[in-house]
């Protein structure tokens, strides 16, 4: 599937709200493992965000040029809420549930937001204008307090709430292959989990894993010789 995923705002001057948390910081957080998931799964993203314009028309005008022009077969706008509510809600155009946005609300709001509904949003550009279905995500309020500290502890559940529910495939937790964190390196063989106290062939070369899950040496394109 060819998905255009539109990270709002950021774009001056097209700016997003302030609150306790920068709507902008909620959408690059959540967005960027959006579409790290979704092509991991194998799907074509398409990053409509542009890197200047004119005005806040301009913006929008060059984000939905963008997913017309490469015909995407949905387009997924990524915002945050602000004004003294709570919760989630997703726009389509006439409140119509599109390209599973009923099952990506529901998946938002069990992780714990208030559920205010499929709404339409007819007079939203990012809906209205794409050639393909369009939704626009409003995940949290970015100036409640405690839906900042619900997108705060879930960044990535979130993320895999708008990837299982677009898609219904089941969204890894780590990249297929070698992965990297701020402690050093494992290895996830199917996305889920990773390789721990043990041996393990990758390719033509043996690497040990530690009770962690971390591989011994501090670069993992280093070769380990195998011993027992």
């Amino acid at each position: 599937m060819k998905i255009g995923i539109d990270l709002g705002h950021e774009c001056y001057p097209d700016t997003g709200a302030i609150g306790i948390v920068a709507e902008e910081t909620i959408i690059n957080n959540v967005g960027a493992l959006v579409i790290s998931k979704l092509r991991d799964l194998g799907h074509e993203v398409i990053e409509l965000r542009p890197e200047n314009a004119n005005s806040v028309n301009d913006s929008l005008q060059k984000r939905y040029n963008k997913a017309n022009n490469n015909n995407v077969d949905v387009c997924v706008s990524i915002h945050a809420n602000c004004g003294g509510g709570h919760g989630t809600e997703i726009f389509t155009y006439g409140a119509k549930d599109v390209c599973g946005a009923s099952e990506i609300l529901k998946k938002i709001c069990d992780i714990g937001f208030n559920n205010r509904g499929i709404k339409d949003g007819k007079n939203l550009a990012m809906v209205r204008r794409p050639s393909a279905p369009a939704m626009l995500i409003e995940i949290c309020f970015c100036d409640s307090q405690s839906d900042v500290d619900l997108y705060s502890n879930n960044i990535e559940n979130i993320a895999n709430a708008i990837v299982e529910g677009l898609t219904g495939q089941a969204s890894n937790k780590y990249s297929v292959g070698w992965n990297q964190d701020d402690v050093g390196w494992f290895y996830s063989s199917d996305g889920n989990d990773y390789y721990k106290s043990c041996w393990k062939q990758i390719k033509e070369d043996y690497y040990h894993f530690n009770d962690i899950g971390y591989a011994d040496c501090n670069k993992w394109i280093l070769a380990v010789s195998y011993t027992h």
